[in-house]
């Protein structure tokens, strides 16, 4: 398979669909590192808060709480969305650089990217989903456009 040019184009979508996956996979991540934290430094401070309770003074972990709590409510309800939804985002990434000019083949990557990348905006939700956005435009464009030539330049 020869493939003369890489397209700003497929360059965009590339770096759009790697971003995407960063943003789905990265706050459960973030947020059970965090979670873990909490537990941890719960652990170390329960003595101390044993102690302080005697005394009649209240100390909790609420620092630590109100960063987990805070960050996003949906993030640690279901980390599987998230992990399902990043292997969608690439696969359908996958699917449009190998549907990348080849104008009489790979039809079926090209209607399976914006699929699954569609889908994967559902997922993960509104907020998330605007990240892919423009890879979900230039792969429905590659849909239409095999060979991922919009400017006028190549043509």
């Amino acid at each position: 398979m020869k493939n003369n040019t890489a397209t700003p184009a497929l360059a965009l979508l590339v770096l759009d669909v790697a971003l995407g996956v960063a943003c789905v996979v990265l706050p459960p991540v973030v947020m059970g590192f965090v979670g873990l934290l909490r537990d941890v430094f719960g652990v170390l401070v329960l003595p101390f808060s044993f102690l302080f309770g005697l005394a009649g003074w209240s100390s909790d972990m609420s620092s630590l709480s109100s960063v987990h709590d805070g960050l996003l409510p949906q993030a640690t309800s279901h980390p599987l969305y998230a992990v399902m939804a990043a292997a969608a985002l690439g696969v359908g990434g996958v699917c449009s650089v190998l549907a990348c000019n080849t104008p009489q083949g790979a039809r079926v990557e090209r209607a399976a990217a914006p699929i699954l990348t569609g889908l994967a905006m559902i997922m993960v939700g509104f907020d998330p989903g605007l990240i892919v956005l423009p890879a979900f435009i230039l792969q429905i464009l590659c849909f239409w456009y095999p060979t991922l030539s919009f400017s006028s330049r190549g043509q």
